[in-house]
């Protein structure tokens, strides 16, 4: 499943930094080469996102199959006992039979469609901090190109080209940074969003 969730997000980072400044003509380029699928299945945000994916699919396939039984139970229905029934009850399950078909087409397609959302919600944010931190790499080490290493056109990579080990590692730092800083704003945000308490007047004795 995690393979099924990720190529649906294969949009890959390609970035050329092939304008160094200080480059001599003899200084040879410096290439790289990375797999985005290895590094969003291997990082511990990946991993997490895949996780919460999963439970989301296993949820929405358990509707389905619920739906599927209730289809078939009629159909089996119809098929085993429409020679006792009158014309009338015949007409009557088949109508009913033909309206779950519609409903579970229709249920198909709501589950794809929210499973489609539910993993651009989850997924986006992984992208995006994903490419600071491979933007912030190659940079820092000066890369002049770097390449998705499983797009088309690329037959041979050499192991010493890729960065997509290092970037894990970097990224899984990134993420555990992340998480710290998030859990540190929290609070903050709790008690911004605390309503002011009143303050209790004393109630003026009458004279």
């Amino acid at each position: 499943m995690r393979k099924h969730f990720i190529i649906l997000i294969i949009s890959v980072l390609i970035f050329g930094l092939t304008s160094r400044s200080g480059i001599s003509a003899q200084e040879p380029l410096k290439i790289g080469v990375i797999d985005i699928k290895r590094v969003i299945n291997t990082s511990k945000y990946g991993l997490e996102v895949m996780d919460q994916l999963q439970k989301k699919y296993e949820e929405l396939q358990a509707k389905l199959e619920a739906k599927v039984k209730e289809v078939e139970a009629l159909k089996d229905e119809i098929e085993k006992k429409s020679h006792l029934w009158s014309q009338e009850m015949r007409e009557r399950k088949q109508a009913e039979y033909q309206r779950k078909l519609r409903e579970l087409r229709t249920l198909q397609e709501d589950a794809q469609f929210e499973m489609q959302e539910y993993e651009r919600k989850l997924l986006d944010p992984v992208f995006k901090e994903l490419e600071i931190v491979i933007r912030n790499f190659v940079e820092r080490e000066r890369f002049d190109l770097v390449m998705e290493k499983t797009q088309p056109g690329i037959y041979f990579a050499s192991a010493r080209i890729d960065i997509s080990a290092k970037i894990v590692e970097l990224f899984d730092k990134h993420y555990e940074e992340l998480k710290a800083k998030r859990a540190l704003e929290t609070p903050k945000t709790r008690d911004t969003q605390r309503e002011p308490q009143r303050q209790v007047t004393p109630v003026q004795q009458r004279r």
